[in-house]
């Protein structure tokens, strides 16, 4: 029987009391978002926040972190700085900075330490300039502060001291305005798994702002841009690693940004693809000179073909600064020089093949001192029972090979063919070296058309050693070979292209 007396569900010691608890509190959130949206002007935002939160723990012991928090002043100089990095530096404090459309003074970051542990340094006192047109290139290893950087820039992280500006706006105190001229790209996907490719360009397209009658051309023309045409209904999920990098770029380069970050835009993508995202990137920033583009990678390789101006990271700070050419004529400290042989002829191929033929076979020409050799190799040639034998059916055995080389004045080379040792000769010594084991024997015209290409790599050797003095070997792959040859008073790139040029 029901409780006539008992108390109704929206009664105060109910549910009403819990209710008016969830209006209460969804009313005090609510103008508490909105405050923390509508005050950058006040210097008050969730960066600003973070950033007491982090350094409260430590008030009672400023010994932890002062060595790191130092003013601008202080953290910006370094007795070991470079003299671009010094020179750029001083550029970008002294204001002159014309044409600029982003400016890093002083920037730091620090994670502090726990458990007694000492704090971080990710990124120590960083300035530089970024001007319309321009691709600045982030090299260096992993952990050297390059993705911290770009996070702070996209207001991911809030710098612990200094500041960056966007088109005038400071990234710290008004982070939202500064966002506005950025197309980031992370170092990691952020795709949603169950959208396809033409929603995730439809979505970005819609969250920066592109006009409803511009939205199908815009993402056309990215599709299109991207080679993603055929891909456009697939889920991002279905996706290769790299399609998904192209997709990433193309979100980030939606809307025409004046400034795109791009954090190892081309990990994982296979030749071809890395090969075309590069004409994209190098499109992107030379196009009317007023996009900017901030890249990080690992390979100098990608900063050669993409970036007008490098910085180099180590540890937090930028070691040296400039353009391609400048950075190779500062710190390299040899040219590299490859030359590629003519081919073997035929006619030099064939004269010493008979040579080789004439040797084993026609005994009574050869020298006294020559008949004992011939009597090592005699049990390889008794399958040849004439000496009018063509020479494609000789094939030459180990101690044949060692009297050959003999006769022909070095028998050195021969063992290093023999002993598997031809890691000079390249690949194709390495595959002489293997037929010999696996077949017994080679063919006398393809052991005799190594042993003309070597007499040009050793003939080679022996020109550029003479020709410059400390020149080192670096290495051959049986089609050329590569020497390292030292900066020294007087040798110019000129001075080597004009020598030889002389004995070509």
């Amino acid at each position: 029987m029901k409780d006539k007396s008992s108390d109704g569900i929206f009664d105060w010691n109910v549910t009403g009391a819990s209710i008016c608890y969830l209006g209460i509190e969804a009313i005090g959130y609510f103008f508490l978002t909105l405050g923390l949206e509508l005050l950058p002007t006040c210097k008050l935002t969730p960066a600003r926040l973070m950033e007491w939160w982090r350094k409260k723990p430590f008030q009672g012991d400023d010994s932890v972190l002062e060595p790191f928090l130092k003013s601008s002043s202080e953290t910006s100089v370094h007795l070991d700085e470079d003299i671009d990095v010094r020179t750029e530096r001083n550029r970008v404090l002294s204001g002159s900075i014309d044409n600029t459309i982003l400016f890093l003074r002083n920037l730091q970051k620090v994670y502090p330490g726990g458990n007694h542990h000492r704090a971080k340094v990710a990124v120590d006192s960083l300035t530089f300039s970024v001007q319309a047109g321009e691709c600045f290139g982030f090299l260096g290893t992993n952990g050297a502060g390059k993705t911290t950087t770009l996070s702070m820039l996209t207001g991911e992280e809030s710098p612990t001291e200094g500041t960056a500006f966007i088109f005038g706006k400071d990234i710290s105190s008004n982070p939202k305005a500064a966002r506005r001229h950025i197309g980031y790209c992370p170092q990691f996907d952020a795709l949603l798994e169950y959208l396809t490719v033409q929603e995730h360009l439809e979505l970005y397209a819609r969250i920066k702002g592109v006009s409803d009658y511009r939205m199908n051309d815009v993402v056309l023309e990215k599709l299109v841009e991207f080679d993603l045409l055929k891909h456009a209904d697939k889920p991002s999920y279905t996706l290769t690693g790299g399609n998904k990098r192209k997709l990433s770029v193309a979100i980030a380069m939606i809307g025409d940004p004046p400034i795109v970050i791009l954090d190892e835009p081309s990990t994982g993508m296979d030749p071809i693809a890395k090969r075309f995202m590069w004409e994209v990137i190098s499109r992107l920033s030379t196009r009317q000179g007023k996009t900017a583009v901030i890249l990080t990678t690992h390979s100098m390789n990608e900063a050669q073909a993409l970036c007008t101006r490098i910085g180099i990271m180590v540890g937090g700070r930028l070691r040296c600064i400039g353009s391609p050419q400048h950075l190779k004529t500062r710190f390299g400290n040899h040219l590299e020089l490859e030359i590629k042989p003519t081919e073997v002829s035929a006619s030099d191929l064939e004269n010493l093949c008979r040579i080789i033929q004439e040797m084993l076979f026609d005994i009574p020409s050869h020298p006294r001192s020559l008949l004992n050799d011939l009597e090592v190799c005699i049990g390889a040639i008794d399958s040849i029972t004439s000496g009018n034998a063509s020479v494609a059916e000789i094939s030459l055995s180990k101690e044949m090979i060692i009297v050959v080389g003999r006769w022909l004045g070095n028998e050195e080379r021969v063992k290093t063919l023999i002993s598997s040792r031809s890691n000079s000769d390249g690949l194709f010594g390495e595959q002489l070296s293997e037929q010999l084991v696996r077949e017994g024997g080679i063919p006398l015209p393809i052991f005799s058309e190594w042993w003309l290409a070597r007499e040009k790599f050793s003939a080679i050797d022996s020109f550029i050693l003479s020709s410059f003095p400390g020149a080192t070997f670096h290495g051959c792959n049986g089609l050329s070979v590569k020497y390292q040859l030292p900066y020294r008073e007087g040798l110019s790139l000129a001075d080597v292209f004009g020598h030889l040029e002389r004995n070509r």
